[in-house]
């Protein structure tokens, strides 16, 4: 189980332990079967020093037969991404302390939608985690909504990064900027040969290489302007004053465009009205420098593909729905043990400790991170626990 978890598959296992592969997926689905919930571990450990700035994301997982598929699905419909013939799945929705790095809460659901996130809410508020700030991206804005449910004091951050590829999409304008930049390029190596009367061949290519420039900008100028504008937004502006001067400049360039005629008037529309009607969200660590809130989830993105997606791709999906669920707990109990050896800049002093550690667990139960095996730990607290 160790081995595997530790990123060995199930061919280098068959190969160094001489087992074949169906035998050691049976051994390693049986053995995580035996290893406590995660949430319920967090129970039992009690732990004090949660930061209250919380990730969270869903990660979808290939399962060919996942019950309750006649269900309505959820209002953020699951990943498109399918391996093989593999159709269905499960999504699970992983939640991040920022400061500590532990994943007090979890859970596993056929969709991300909002009545399944408030059994991840009531489950926050039965461990007494102390839930200030919740940053998800964009498609769970609305979903993490309910957080205030039972967290009415909550602040709840859009992650920028997830906000500008937003804008990207729709727009659709960036690889034109590209080709805008090429051509000003080709344009820039003529030099000034094409003003030399005799030199008529460059002065051709001069006029269509202008051209083709006033063509580009005509049609995507403003989608430029506005594009980059959110930029800066979105990663220099800081503080209310900023704020405020980049919307006068935000809503006196809108004013100014003529978009009577303009192919893309929609699309700008569509983003000023978006912009004001998520502004709360988008703007919170701006608004509040002083809370140092994150304004991306690339802790939690980097955490479901470093650990999640590694592991999950080598196998490409599991047949039976409850092995998935067993596997998911596996491989967030190992995380939570596991201890950090890279962090770096504000996170340096995670270094040598396991998230669980670093979380100030008020109960450990004779638990010891140098000598302990943290599996047999997992078995025997589950024997032990109450049912």
């Amino acid at each position: 189980m160790k081995n595997h978890l530790n990123r060995n598959s199930y061919r280098i296992l068959e190969e160094e332990n001489g087992i074949s592969k169906k035998t050691a997926c049976t051994l390693v689905n049986l053995v995580a079967e035996e290893l406590i919930h995660s949430n319920e571990l967090t129970k039992l450990l009690k732990q004090q020093n949660y930061s209250g700035i919380l990730l969270i994301d869903g990660k979808y997982v290939p399962v060919k037969e996942a019950a309750g598929e006649e269900r309505i699905r959820g209002f953020v419909p699951r990943s498109a991404k399918r391996r093989g013939k593999t159709k269905k799945g499960l999504v699970a929705i992983v939640c991040i302390d920022y400061l500590t790095h532990d994943i007090p809460i979890y859970d596993v659901f056929l969709s991300e939608n909002s009545f399944d996130m408030r059994s991840i809410f009531k489950a926050m508020k039965e461990i007494c985690y102390p839930l200030k700030i919740l940053l998800c991206d964009e498609t769970m804005g609305q979903i993490a909504e309910v957080a205030k449910e039972f967290f009415p004091d909550v602040i709840i951050q859009i992650c920028c990064t997830h906000y500008s590829k937003t804008i990207e999409r729709t727009f659709v304008c960036s690889s034109a900027k590209r080709t805008y930049r090429a051509i000003e390029k080709q344009l820039n190596s003529l030099e000034e040969s094409f003003l030399i009367s005799t030199h008529n061949h460059d002065r051709e290519k001069a006029v269509r290489l202008t051209n083709q420039m006033a063509d580009l900008e005509h049609e995507y100028g403003y989608l430029w302007q506005v594009q980059e504008l959110f930029c800066d937004l979105l990663w220099q502006v800081s503080g209310e004053k900023e704020l405020a001067e980049w919307e006068d400049n935000f809503n006196e360039m809108i004013g100014q465009m003529n978009l009577k005629k303009y192919p893309h008037a929609k699309k700008i529309k569509d983003r000023y009205l978006d912009y004001y009607e998520k502004r709360e969200s988008i703007t919170v660590s701006i608004r509040h420098p002083e809370l140092d809130i994150p304004r991306t989830t690339n802790l939690i993105e980097g955490w479901n593909s470093t650990t999640m997606e590694l592991r999950i791709s080598s196998i490409r999906g599991f047949k039976k729905e409850q092995n998935a669920r067993n596997y998911i707990n596996a491989i967030i109990l190992k995380y939570r043990f596991h201890k950090f050896t890279d962090c770096k800049k504000k996170f340096k002093n995670l270094n040598g400790k396991s998230p669980l550690e670093e979380s100030l667990p008020m109960n450990i139960f004779g638990f010891n991170s140098e000598t302990s095996d943290w599996i047999l730990f997992c078995k025997n607290i589950k024997e032990q626990a109450p049912k």
